[in-house]
């Protein structure tokens, strides 16, 4: 047999060990697709667009998983509607950050068909003795009795009322840390585990469990990596609300909430203006960040007393963008505030964990 013809041959051999491997796969997977997709669907409806996304990210592709809050909506103003009340009672389910978050909800999270998952339901991280974020115990301890940074009972209880995004003293914005966010993903996982007896539909939901973990652990080490850039007299972010205090413990940031200073943003008394102002050059403050597209007055007037730049793009600190999903926000988030500090961002390894979050909702 001539050269060509054994190479010929030996082709044509590997082609068909190809093919009818493929075959196989292609019928295993159209197997575990079909049990899943066949599995009698649950019908959910996650109230906030980051619940809703982490819900997706979780629950078995046969179900229906509802949003209930168009991302247009700000969540602490919302009125529940008919239509929406009719969602509400037919769900077998309703996921909710919680009261702290949408006030509106304190009717519904007494029922047994509500789970919440947001602050009030996880165990916050302590970052305390996390070095390798930078962020060590002396660092808490030096701003424990910090009452300027608003960060004492008391400091809430003063400007509880003052506040036009009051969370009662708590604050609920923990995904802002992906270890919190693993943790609110335990509490939807061992949920939706509850509702299907088969085991299978059971190891489904572990397995898009450990993809979503596993994205979030990738996450919080990218972040760690950008931030190490910044140099560390830098690591300070100011902005409007007391909305990224988990983001800073968690990374090693010291963070200040301009209305924790003038009380509210319409009442600029001279006395409190002076204080902001003597804080942000005392922290060395480089950049104050909008959380708003056109930023409030009170940002601008601070920026301007203070002659330091706003952030030229926002952060967005209540929850999703209008486009992308949970990763995009905290990609957008990071990037935003490394390149503004004075560090480098490496954005395209951060889209590479947008994708692969992505990929658990098609």
């Amino acid at each position: 047999m001539s050269i060509f013809k054994r190479i010929f041959s030996s082709y044509i051999s590997h082609k068909k060990v190809s093919i009818r491997n493929s075959l196989i796969a292609s019928t295993a997977l159209f197997s575990i697709t079909t049990n899943v997709a066949f599995a009698e669907s649950k019908n959910y409806v996650a109230v906030e667009p980051l619940t809703c996304d982490i819900v997706k990210s979780i629950a078995l592709p046969s179900d229906e998983v509802t949003c209930l809050v168009d991302r247009k909506q700000d969540v602490h103003d919302l009125k529940i509607s008919p239509k929406q009340a009719r969602l509400l009672k037919k769900a077998d389910k309703v996921f909710t950050l919680g009261t702290e978050m949408t006030p509106t909800m304190r009717n519904w999270v007494k029922k047994n068909s509500t789970v919440v998952l947001g602050v009030s339901a996880i165990d916050i991280d302590d970052h305390s003795d996390h070095d390798d974020h930078g962020h060590s115990a002396k660092k808490h301890e030096e701003h424990d009795d910090h009452d300027d940074h608003g960060h004492s009972a008391k400091k809430h209880e003063e400007h509880d009322d003052h506040d036009d995004h009051d969370h009662g003293g708590v604050d609920p914005h923990v995904w802002h840390d992906p270890h919190n966010i693993i943790k609110m993903g335990k509490v939807v996982s061992k949920s939706l585990k509850k509702d299907v007896p088969e085991r299978k539909l059971r190891k489904a939901i572990s397995k898009r469990f450990k993809t979503f973990d596993k994205t979030l652990e990738d996450l919080d080490k990218w972040i760690v990596k950008q931030v190490s850039t910044i140099p560390s007299s830098n690591r300070v972010i100011a902005s409007k609300h007391k909305a990224m205090d988990y983001y800073g413990d968690a990374f090693g940031f010291e963070t200040i909430s301009l209305l924790d200073f003038i009380g509210h943003s319409s009442s600029l008394r001279p006395q409190n203006i002076s204080k902001v102002l003597n804080e942000l050059k005392e922290e060395n403050v480089k950049v104050i960040f909008k959380e708003q597209e056109p930023a409030s007055k009170l940002v601008n007037n601070l920026s301007k007393q203070s002659s330091i730049p706003l952030s030229s793009n926002q952060i967005f600190v209540d929850g999703l963008m209008m486009e992308g999903n949970t990763i995009t926000v905290a990609v957008h988030n990071t990037c935003t505030i490394v390149n503004e500090l004075g560090g480098s961002c490496d954005e395209t390894t951060g889209f590479d964990l947008e994708s692969n979050w992505g990929s658990l909702n098609q």
